[in-house]
């Protein structure tokens, strides 16, 4: 998923995601170690572990609805997807101890971690499965023919078949200027009829 064809605030969120888990990283190096900061620790591995569940969600159905490119793009995701397997992690080694004789509590940093997935999974799922997926572009729309978009850039306009909201298939692009291009699409470039 290209996050700078997507929806700002899912960038807010990456960017949410990058400070939270950075500030907590670096908090773990503190020696000594008071409750405010503890709980200033737990509050961020909670928020990060949370946003990264969003995310993730977001980037499933993503790939379901818009596909995917094995591109840069997609690498950052699969990082996304360890970053949060590594802070969930880290985030039951901080309960373990403190939960060990209490076997019913153990699940509650489970739910912590599992429980926003899956909520946010389900609304993504009700709001943006499908062509409904093109909801999250500020630039473009669905149109009666499941296949083709309309997408307008501050350059011009794109009518044509997409792909993880990139052009790809056959589409018309009309510049601002008037000039026109029709034909076939890869990965947002345009192919070369002589090729």
């Amino acid at each position: 998923m290209s996050f700078n064809l997507v929806h700002p605030y899912i960038s807010y969120l990456i960017y949410f995601v990058i400070v939270s888990s950075l500030s907590a990283w670096i908090g773990d190096f503190f020696k000594k170690k008071n409750n405010t900061i503890n709980v200033i620790l737990l509050a961020t591995y909670v928020l990060s572990i949370i946003a990264l569940s969003i995310i993730n969600s977001i980037f499933l159905i993503f790939i379901y609805s818009a596909g995917f490119f094995l591109d840069i793009d997609f690498a950052i995701n699969i990082f996304w997807i360890g970053v949060y397997i590594y802070c969930a992690n880290e985030f039951l080694k901080i309960f373990n101890p403190v939960f060990e004789n209490f076997k019913f509590y153990r699940v509650i940093p489970k739910l912590v971690m599992i429980g926003p997935f899956i909520v946010s999974f389900i609304i993504f799922y009700l709001l943006f499965y499908g062509d409904k997926i093109y909801n999250l572009s500020p630039n473009c729309e669905n149109t009666n023919y499941p296949k083709i978009k309309v997408c307008k850039y501050s350059n011009g306009t794109y009518t044509g078949e997409m792909k993880a909201f990139k052009r790809h298939g056959l589409g018309e692009y009309v510049w601002n200027t008037g000039k026109t291009w029709d034909g076939q699409w890869e990965n947002g470039k345009r192919v070369n009829k002589n090729n």
